[in-house]
Formats: structure tokens, sequence, C-alpha cells
């Protein structure tokens, strides 16, 4: 196993462990600092594990990517919001 895809399966794992700091209560999304590094990891370990494909073009993994990114931005905006009206 190389360097990338151990720090990449790393960097997904850490992402999805920092990503459980996200919660709903009583009617408002509330996450620190950790859900907002989890997302970047998260997206950071999934690219670096399919670097190749991304790499050749495949569309299916690019559609993913993306749509793994707005998933992402979605989560940060709400906390952003979260954050500006408490």
């Amino acid at each position: 196993m190389d360097k990338r895809t151990l720090w990449s399966a790393f960097g997904l794992v850490f992402g999805i462990i920092l990503i459980a700091s996200f919660s709903i209560r009583h009617n408002s999304f509330y996450s620190g600092i950790c859900g907002v590094i989890g997302c970047i990891a998260i997206v950071g370990g999934f690219i670096g594990l399919h670097w190749n494909k991304i790499q050749n073009g495949d569309p299916k993994m690019k559609r993913t990517v993306r749509l793994l990114l707005a998933l992402c931005i979605v989560l940060v905006v709400l906390n952003l919001i979260t954050f500006l009206l408490a």
C-alpha cells in the first residue's frame, strides 16, 4: 500500500469521526470547527483514494465528487447561518 492511499484512507476515516460532531437540536443546526474540518477531510480522503479514476476523467467519479462537495458545502453553509443567527 502506498503512502497516498494510506493517508487518504486515514483522512476519510478521520473526517467521518469529526463529521459526527454535527447535530440537530430543537429547530437549530449546530457544529463546531470539528465538523467543518471533518467535511474537508472526507472530501480530501475520497479524492485521494480515487485520484487515478478522477485523473483519467471517469464521469461517474467526477459526478460523485461534485455531489460530495455540494453536500459538504450545504453542511458548512447551514453551520454559518446558525452561527450568524445565534
